[in-house]
């Protein structure tokens, strides 16, 4: 899922997201209420290399992010990181959690940040 994010406090306040800012790494914790699973609290970390942000790979269940930083926001691909699913049934029901997630996480943004881009 690729997102735009103004960096307006409107904006990040919105969104069920711790967010910390240390030296040239980003890192957070997004609270995602999962209708099947209850409340999940999915961290994610990235490094700033520049403009660029790159994923610092977390084990699962985490999210990784990547994109840029720009003068009006941060620009985001976001994708939900899971165990691999070893049978049909699991990878199905981690398609199902994916969506979800994507419907929940747009659904927390405000009108003028939805995604897709």
């Amino acid at each position: 899922m690729r997102l735009a994010l103004p960096l307006r406090p409107e904006v990040l306040s919105a969104l069920p997201l711790e967010l910390r800012l240390e030296a040239e790494r980003l890192e957070g914790t997004f609270r995602h209420e999962n209708p099947v699973l209850g409340t999940l609290d999915l961290p994610f970390a990235a490094r700033l290399e520049g403009e660029r942000v790159r994923p610092i790979p977390l084990p699962p269940p985490s999210l990784e992010v990547e994109g840029w930083l720009r003068p009006t926001g941060l620009e985001l691909e976001v994708r939900l990181r899971l165990p691999p699913g070893r049978t049909w049934g699991e990878r199905a029901f981690a398609r199902i959690l994916e969506a979800l997630f994507a419907k929940a996480l747009e659904e927390s943004l405000p009108a003028g940040a939805r995604p897709p881009l």
